[in-house]
């Protein structure tokens, strides 16, 4: 009896095993990250254009704020070493200093949790939109520069291919030439340097 028994569930399937307590985002292959974009200026003083009444050179302040779309693309080798292109299309409320910054980003995920901290660095060059800005002394953006950024945020995982971020940053623009008038009337042309503060969300796959 006692063997019977035994005999029986020797002829069982084994228990099966417990579920993961988490989900693992994939860290081997292609990714592609978009993210709502806002910046927030921190130059307060941008540049000089020369009043055509008086002649004289005026200081130019203005306060922009920069918001759109930013999207990269790439291979990850693991979960620390991802190298992608990628890009922003950026606009602002003056339609002076809307432009696209093209860059190369490499990106870390620290854990393979399924909340995991992350940093990504780019670099690359940003291009404006020629726009200018619809008031008396306007600005307009005639060529561009060089672009750099870092950012630190999470990563939530939904499943194995899809997965949630926030991220804070930083972005440097450096733009080569910034032309600044009057009544349609070009007074300056300079370059200008331009630190910017950088929030963002989005979604990962």
């Amino acid at each position: 009896m006692i063997m019977a028994g035994f005999v029986a569930r020797a002829a069982e399937p084994p228990a099966p095993m417990p579920a993961p307590q988490h989900v693992e985002f994939k860290y081997y292959g292609f990714y592609c990250v978009v993210d709502y974009t806002q910046m927030f200026c921190l130059t307060n003083f941008s540049g000089q254009y020369q009043d055509p009444a008086t002649g004289q050179i005026v200081g130019f302040y203005d306060k922009y704020n920069l918001y759109g779309i930013t999207a990269v693309a790439g291979w990850q080798w693991r979960k620390e070493t991802a190298l992608g292109f990628g890009f922003s299309y950026l606009n602002d409320p003056l339609k002076a200093f809307s432009q696209i910054p093209v860059f190369v980003e490499f990106r870390s995920h620290f854990l393979r949790n399924r909340i995991t901290p992350f940093t990504s660095v780019q670099l690359g060059y940003s291009i404006p939109f020629g726009s200018k800005s619809l008031t008396a002394d306007y600005t307009r953006i005639v060529d561009g520069g060089i672009t750099f950024a870092i950012n630190i945020g999470g990563r939530f995982a939904i499943s194995q291919k899809f997965g949630l971020n926030i991220f804070a940053g930083y972005q440097l623009i450096h733009l080569k030439n910034v032309e600044r008038g009057f009544d349609g009337v070009a007074s300056t042309r300079m370059s200008e340097l331009y630190d910017n503060i950088r929030f963002g969300m989005g979604v990962n796959f």
